[in-house]
């Protein structure tokens, strides 16, 4: 059996795992963009019938969201699911959390946090229009950019705290700052077409290679925060997946300045591999594993 055949029967095996979960009222706003994205792909009877009851359990969940990551998370799953309905619950739902993670850009100084709030109010603007949504997103990503990336020397974990951008000590990054800023200059390169975001994009995950790369593992490691490397190494993935597409495109390739030796196809495979084990432990931690398997196959 191929590795791709053997991907595709770990994907439906973890497809079952993860619907199992959703029809016993678990609420993941991770789990529910994988099993909409299945969905889309399968248009599987099963999916049907337990998508709608998790749906309206996720408007209602989704409310009581109080972090900035638990927003971003919910966010991207409602625009997921608007590209499959016109579902009005949906846009009200998405225009709710857009509002909510607008205002925290000046309240949390946390880049994480504000990186990935701009990535999902960016994919939001896919499905409701808005030219001033985009305009100032993109004008929060310019500012956390300025506060807090040091080329060469990747991101800082807070805007204005003692690693912001004159600090060169690269011992005081974290992976998951350079991977969340990585996914959101990707989707803010695909958005407006400048080739810059997808220029930085590369250079952030090349800085994470060099400092977070553990070659035996075939993963990043990141012992500053072990609890997190896992959810990191899942969203590396889609990022590297996103990456490889973006240098697919020839128009892209003729202008961008890009990294000719990267791999990262090899490196997203690599990093699947690594945390299969992981992603067998339950379904909390197969909803993120599984949707980064299906970013991979994606490209296939």
């Amino acid at each position: 059996m191929s590795d791709v055949s053997e991907r595709i029967a770990e994907l439906n095996d973890l497809t079952d795992g993860v619907l199992d979960a959703a029809a016993d009222g678990d609420s993941d706003p991770i789990a529910l963009t994988f099993l909409l994205r299945r969905y889309r792909a399968t248009g599987r009877d099963d999916l049907t019938e337990t998508l709608g009851a998790a749906l309206a359990r996720a408007v209602e969940t989704s409310r009581g969201a109080t972090t900035c990551d638990a927003r971003s998370r919910w966010l991207e799953a409602f625009v997921t699911a608007a590209t499959l309905s016109s579902d009005a619950r949906m846009q009200s739902a998405i225009a709710d959390l857009v509002s909510a993670l607008r205002f925290e850009w000046r309240q949390t100084t946390n880049v994480a946090d504000l990186v990935t709030s701009i990535d999902a109010c960016l994919q939001a603007t896919t499905v409701s229009e808005s030219n001033e949504l985009v305009r100032d997103a993109i004008d929060e990503l310019e500012r956390v950019i300025a506060a807090a990336y040091r080329p060469g020397h990747g991101i800082a974990r807070t805007i204005g705290g003692p690693a912001g951008a004159g600090d060169t000590d690269t011992a005081r990054r974290r992976l998951a700052d350079q991977i969340r800023t990585a996914s959101a200059l990707v989707t803010a390169c695909i958005g407006t077409a400048r080739l810059p975001y997808g220029m930085l994009a590369e250079e952030l995950i090349q800085f994470a290679r060099r400092t977070f790369w553990d070659s035996g593992a075939g993963a990043f490691v990141d012992p500053e925060t072990p609890s997190t490397v896992f959810e990191s190494n899942c969203d590396a993935v889609r990022v590297l997946c996103r990456l490889a597409r973006l240098l697919d495109d020839e128009d892209y390739r003729r202008s961008a300045v890009f990294a000719a030796d990267a791999d990262y196809r090899g490196d997203a495979s690599r990093i699947l591999t690594s945390q299969l084990v992981s992603a067998r432990a339950g379904p909390a931690a197969a909803a993120p594993y599984a949707l980064a398997l299906d970013e991979w196959l994606a490209l296939r």
